[in-house]
């Protein structure tokens, strides 16, 4: 088995790695108001509505609507968006990832709920750039969307270390991409999961919580960038 790539780039996701939604998101509202169940109609939302930039494409809450088996009155156009409320710690995770790899984040998010929020600010002046889904066009696990962000900081998707909590959207999406993929897990992966993990030896490694996962970088990334500053 050769070894990974040395990572380059560190994308982080968003949301519940680095905070939560202060209410309900219009993804939640539309999922629960459609016929489809929920699973299903979670990833019909991701696919579409977090793809849309509605300042350009005026029937987007028409599309949503149909896939999700709703009448185009009963998109909520009264949403208000949530405010985002970055967790303990967050911050600081996110300053001394900086100080050993450029850090992006990669979100799966509409422009709706976006609206309140702004990321970059947030985390600042700790992030190379904010990359939601709706401006990118694709969303995890859609692997164009990791591998968008890595030619825009002119990385190959193999340099890439995408960190999230979700394993279908961040850990499957990283891996499509040629990614290698940092997994937040709160609980023992099930056995379909272990499968696919083992089937990408030295791509994935699983760590309880963003603490852990910050000082696993480190603790990959600094050996390799001593050694190369001393190389003459």
């Amino acid at each position: 088995m050769s070894p990974a790539p040395l990572v380059r780039l560190v994308s982080l996701d968003v949301g519940y790695t680095l905070g939560e939604p202060s209410g309900t998101t219009l993804t939640q509202r539309l999922v629960e108001l459609s016929p489809i169940p929920v699973r299903r109609a979670k990833q019909i939302a991701q696919q579409i509505l977090h793809t849309l930039d509605p300042r350009s494409d005026a029937t987007g809450p028409q599309t949503v609507c149909a896939a999700l088996g709703l009448a185009p009155s009963a998109f909520p156009h009264d949403h208000r968006p949530p405010g985002f409320v970055l967790w303990p710690g967050a911050v600081e995770a996110v300053a001394r990832l900086a100080r050993v790899v450029p850090v992006v984040t990669l979100s799966n998010v509409s422009r709706w709920d976006e609206q309140e929020t702004d990321v970059a600010s947030l985390l600042a002046p700790h992030l190379r750039a904010h990359h939601p889904s709706w401006q990118l066009g694709f969303a995890k696990p859609d692997p164009l969307a990791v591998q968008t962000v890595a030619r825009l900081h002119g990385r190959d998707p193999a340099e890439v270390l995408h960190v999230g909590d979700s394993f279908d959207y961040d850990v499957r999406g990283a891996l499509a991409a040629g990614a290698q993929a940092l997994w937040i897990a709160s609980r023992p992966p099930s056995a379909e999961e272990l499968r696919l993990l083992a089937e990408h030896p030295g791509r994935v490694a699983v760590v309880p919580d963003l603490a852990r996962a910050v000082r696993r970088i480190e603790q990959t990334i600094l050996p390799s960038t001593s050694f190369t500053r001393s190389t003459p």
